[in-house]
C-alpha cells in the first residue's frame, strides 16, 4: 500500500491548471506518458528507450520506479539531474525514491533543492518535512509546511502537509513503551469522559517519572475536566516547559481560559499553540472563532488557513464567509455562500445569511440589479422560513425588504 501511494505521489500531475490556460509541460507529459503505459502494461517498451538528455533519463527514472527496479530509477533520475539541475521537480522526483528507501540523508539534498527551486509548489513541502523530522531535525521540517496554506495546495496536498505535521508534534513520540501504553490508556479515560479514572494513573506514573511532559499535560487536562482550575493550569504550564514545542499544552491552556471567559489569555495561547503547529485547522479554527465573536482583530488570516487546509468543512467555510464579511470583504463572501447555498439548499443558516449578504448588497445597487436582487432575497427568504417559520431574524428581513 505505501508503495502504490508513493507511485501515486510520483506520477501526480504538476500544474493542476488546464490545458488551454498554459502551455504543455515537457515534464508533466512525461509523467503522464508513463502512468498511460503503467495502467496499460506497456512499461517494457519504455525501459528499452535509448535517453539522450534530461527529459528521457527522468521519463526512464519514472518507468523504471513503476516496474519496480528502484536503483535503475534512482540511477536514471540521478543523470537527469546532473543533466538538468535547475528542474524542481527531477531533484523532487529523485529525492522522494530516495526518502521510500529510507535514504533520509541522501534525500534531503534533491527535496531541498526541490522546494528551492520551486518555492511556491506546496506538493514539494511534505516530503522534505519528512525526511528532515527523520534526520531529528523537527523545528526546520516544521518551518518547511510553515507557509504551506499561502501556496494555494490541492485538498490532497493539504491533507497530506496536516498529517506531516501531526506526526512532527504527535504527543507520544519517542516515550518508551511502557510509559506510552500508561498514557494512551489514560487518554482512553479522558476520551470516555472519565477523568477521575485518569487522574490517579498519571499520578503514579509521575511519580516515577517526574519530567514526563505528555503526563503533565493529560493530568492537566483531567484536572480541567474535574474542575481543578488551578491544578490545570500548574499541570499545563509545567508541561509547556518540560516540552517547549509541544502546541498542546497551549491549546488546551486556551480552552482552559476561554471556559472562563478570559479571552485575552485564550488567544494568546492559541497564537502559541500556532507557533508550534501552524497547520491544525482545529487550532486556526477556534482562533478565528474567538476573535470573531469578540470583536478581536485578525479574525480572517486564521479561518482562510484553515478553510484552506479543510476545504471540506461547510461550517467553517460558513465562518469564514462572516468573517469576510466583518472584514469589508462581501464579493468573496458571496462566491463562498453561493457555493455553499447550492451544496446545502435545505441550510436555514447558509441561506440566512446569503440573504442578508445580499440584502446589503441591494441598498447600494442601480435600479435594474435593486429589482433582480429583491426578488432573489425574497426567494432566500421564503426558503428559510419554509424551513423555520419561526426564525426572527427571517421574518425581519423580509418586513424591511418589502417596506422598501
Amino acid at each position: 500500500m505505501k508503495r502504490v501511494a508513493l507511485l501515486v505521489l510520483l506520477l501526480a500531475c504538476a500544474g493542476r491548471q488546464k490545458a488551454a490556460e498554459a502551455p504543455v509541460d515537457p515534464y508533466a507529459a512525461a509523467r503522464a506518458r508513463v502512468d498511460a503505459a503503467r495502467k496499460s502494461g506497456r512499461l517494457e517498451p519504455m525501459l528499452r528507450e535509448e535517453p539522450r538528455d534530461a527529459l528521457s533519463f527522468y521519463t526512464l527514472g519514472l518507468a523504471e520506479f513503476a516496474a519496480g527496479d528502484e536503483a535503475r530509477a534512482t540511477a536514471a533520475l540521478r543523470k537527469a539531474s546532473e543533466l538538468r539541475p535547475s528542474e524542481a521537480d527531477i531533484q523532487y522526483r529523485l529525492g522522494i525514491i530516495l526518502l521510500e528507501s529510507e535514504k533520509f540523508a541522501e534525500a534531503r539534498g534533491p527535496l531541498a533543492q526541490a522546494v528551492k527551486l520551486a518555492p511556491k509548489v506546496a506538493r514539494y513541502r511534505p516530503p522534505l518535512a519528512t525526511c528532515l523530522a527523520h534526520l531529528g531535525d523537527r523545528k526546520t521540517a516544521m518551518d518547511a509546511l510553515r507557509d504551506l496554506p499561502g501556496l494555494s495546495p490541492a485538498p490532497e496536498e493539504a491533507a497530506l502537509a496536516v498529517k506531516v505535521a501531526r506526526s512532527l508534534t504527535d504527543l507520544f513520540r519517542d516515550l518508551p513503551p511502557p510509559s506510552r501504553s500508561d498514557l494512551e490508556q489514560s487518554l482512553g479515560y479522558l476520551m470516555k469522559d472519565a477523568p477521575g479514572l485518569a487522574a490517579p494513573q498519571l499520578e503514579a506514573l509521575l511519580a516515577k517519572l517526574p519530567d514526563l511532559a505528555p503526563a503533565h499535560a493529560l493530568l492537566g487536562l483531567a484536572a480541567a475536566r474535574l474542575d481543578e482550575t488551578g491544578r490545570a493550569v500548574t499541570e499545563l504550564r509545567r508541561a509547556a516547559e518540560l516540552a517547549p514545542d509541544l502546541p498542546q499544552p497551549h491549546a488546551w491552556l486556551a480552552e482552559l481560559y476561554l471556559a472562563k471567559e478570559k479571552a485575552d489569555l485564550a488567544a494568546g495561547e492559541y497564537v502559541a499553540a500556532l507557533d508550534r503547529n501552524p497547520l491544525d485547522p482545529e487550532t486556526l479554527r477556534h482562533l478565528g472563532t474567538l476573535r470573531l465573536e469578540r470583536g478581536l482583530p485578525n479574525a480572517l488570516q486564521p479561518l482562510e488557513q484553515a478553510a484552506v487546509l479543510d476545504p471540506n468543512d461547510d461550517a467553517l467555510q460558513l465562518l469564514l464567509a462572516r468573517a469576510e464579511i466583518v472584514a469589508g470583504q462581501p464579493a468573496p463572501a458571496r462566491g463562498r455562500l453561493e457555493r455553499l447555498s447550492e451544496r446545502r439548499p435545505e441550510d436555514a443558516e447558509v441561506l440566512l445569511r446569503l440573504a442578508m449578504l445580499l440584502f446589503d448588497e441591494r441598498a447600494r445597487a442601480a435600479a435594474p440589479v435593486r429589482a433582480e436582487l429583491t426578488q432573489r432575497v425574497e426567494t432566500l427568504l421564503q426558503k428559510v422560513l419554509a424551513l423555520q417559520p419561526e426564525n426572527a431574524a427571517a421574518n425581519r428581513l423580509l418586513s424591511a425588504l418589502r417596506a422598501g
